[in-house]
């Protein structure tokens, strides 16, 4: 009887489900797209009247969190986006909402630590025929963690995405 009590007693244990649960990331999951930079680069559409003022060619990040609740939010890009692209950027983000599963930790969803897209974006519809679009590349990457929302960090635990290229030019 004993030995039963303690044999029951192990599998209990063995198998409890707080035991059982595994801590793990977010994960993305949409029934076309493999990966949100996919779903966020197919469907980013700047406003065109306003593209038409812009020769620039640059980088932008764009930092956001996973929320418990699977829902995306505090998504901010790096200061001296153009506001176009920012505008844009920050709405496409905001569509991978409800497309992930959070993050758990001991079978419990927490809000994941921040995401980062770098997203290269070159735009000559504004440029005179003779010239090319500004270089800010350079610029962008001393400002790489200076945030439009206030926000600053010298560094940042955070899960960098696969970077972006964006492409809207005169034909």
């Amino acid at each position: 009887m004993r030995k039963t009590l303690l044999l029951f007693s192990t599998l209990l244990l063995l198998f409890s489900p707080d035991l059982l649960a595994q801590d793990h990331e977010p994960k993305f999951v949409h029934e076309k797209y493999r990966h949100p930079t996919q779903l966020i680069a197919e469907n980013m559409l700047p406003d065109v009247y306003e593209l038409t003022k812009l020769c620039v060619n640059s980088v932008t990040f764009v930092r956001f969190v996973v929320g418990a609740d699977g829902k995306v939010k505090n998504v901010a890009c790096t200061q001296n986006t153009p506001a176009v692209i920012a505008k844009s950027l920050k709405q496409t983000v905001l569509t991978t909402s409800g497309h992930w599963l959070p993050k758990e930790v001991n079978g419990k969803p927490v809000e994941s630590k921040p995401y980062l897209l770098p997203v290269m974006f070159d735009v000559n519809y504004g440029c005179p025929k003779s010239d090319k679009s500004t270089n800010k590349y350079e610029e962008a990457m001393r400002l790489v963690l200076v945030f439009d929302d206030g926000n600053a960090a010298d560094a940042m635990e955070c899960t960098m995405l696969p970077p972006m290229v964006q492409r809207y030019v005169k034909r």
